[in-house]
């Protein structure tokens, strides 16, 4: 039989299901970016007219505040308001007169909110200027991020939700290793285990083929597969940040070494998939293992960040060799963990064939 026979029929016949997951991916990808502005804007507060006042702080506690605003031709005077909360329900008049900028001495510690007023004449309705805040809007993402479940997937970095780049790193990412890690997992143990119980293993080993190189055409059309899914992933992100113009903040290249690092991962899941079909020939059984080991080694990755003393867990777990948060936050691209896993995928698959190898095949 032709050299790559196998892993062209693989191909072959499985294009379609590729294609849905391909298309799958491309919403998952290039959709999440969009849904960025949105997020960013429902959590950042915005101060009406905050454009039209200026509030310049003291680098220490105990300097002076110097607050300005523009001024309105019809005022007679001007109003600020001192307040703890931007409703101003509370507020305290903190300075009335015709000067367009006062100063004063930052005698507290906690976010306060200044509303300036125009006052056009006695008899009319004060007029607002703008409100300003002596601090900027908060992530209420980052009391969450504290705990580590969630500090896991970061790899215990502190990262901003309103900033893209943590959007993206926990929004799409979190996703990705689940979508694509458990649809790997799933074609590479029914490619193998299908031939068993379909009764058709003896027949394609009849032919002059090895059980070695049937089981490496396998492995090599899961690589092809993994490898398009990875590279229609890139394109989609890239293209779902083009659309939010967001390329200024995740280069093109980030995204390409963010995702292709998930590669050798992916790879690893194949290689115990393949494995657990040789060894028990039933589709079914390969697939519980093979979705218990990607679960089970994310579990060892969250549960090695909640304490230093557990920190080994996640020197046994792939997650720890995958770490795209070193690319987008850190613009580090891990050489050494992607080899590390490559070489694991390639050791994980000698088994799988030595097993094959062992292994009766029923008739």
């Amino acid at each position: 039989m032709m050299v790559g026979r196998i892993a062209y029929m693989e191909l072959r016949t499985g294009w379609k299901g590729l294609l849905i997951f391909s298309i799958l991916i491309i919403v998952l990808s290039a959709c999440i970016p969009q849904f960025f502005l949105f997020f960013r804007d429902s959590m950042t507060e915005e101060l009406e007219g905050a454009n039209k006042v200026n509030l310049e702080l003291p680098n220490e506690q105990g300097g002076n505040i110097t607050l300005s605003w523009e001024s309105l031709e019809d005022a007679t005077s001007y109003m600020v308001w001192e307040d703890n909360r931007s409703s101003m329900v509370m507020a305290k008049l903190k300075y009335n007169g015709t000067e367009t900028s006062i100063t004063f001495e930052k005698d507290f510690e906690e976010k306060r909110y200044y509303a300036v007023m125009a006052v056009l004449n006695e008899t009319s309705d004060h007029v607002l200027i703008g409100i300003v805040a002596t601090e900027k809007g908060e992530d209420p993402f980052q009391d969450l991020m504290q705990n580590p479940v969630y500090a896991g997937f970061t790899g215990g970095r502190n990262i901003n939700m309103l900033e893209v780049k943590g959007f993206i790193t926990l929004e799409f990412f979190s996703l990705w290793w689940m979508f694509a890690g458990l649809f790997v997992a799933y074609l590479s143990v029914s490619v193998i285990a299908s031939d068993f119980e379909n009764k058709r293993m003896d027949i394609m080993l009849s032919t002059p083929i090895s059980r070695r190189r049937y089981l490496l055409e396998k492995f090599s059309a899961m690589s092809i597969i993994a490898l398009f899914s990875v590279l229609v992933a890139i394109a989609g992100l890239a293209g779902g940040l083009t659309g939010i113009d967001a390329l200024d903040q995740i280069s093109a290249e980030t995204v390409f070494l963010s995702l292709i690092g998930s590669l050798p991962f992916l790879m690893v899941i194949a290689a115990v998939g393949m494995l657990t079909a040789v060894f028990f020939q039933k589709v079914r059984v390969g697939m519980g293992i093979t979705f218990a080991f990607v679960f089970a080694e994310f579990f060892l990755y969250t549960f090695g960040s909640f304490s230093k003393s557990l920190e080994w867990m996640k020197t046994i777990s792939i997650f720890n060799y995958w770490d795209n948060s070193s690319v987008i936050i850190d613009d580090l691209f891990k050489a050494g963990d992607f080899i590390l896993l490559t070489i694991l995928a390639i050791v994980l698959l000698i088994i799988g064939i030595w097993v094959f190898e062992k292994k009766d095949i029923p008739t």
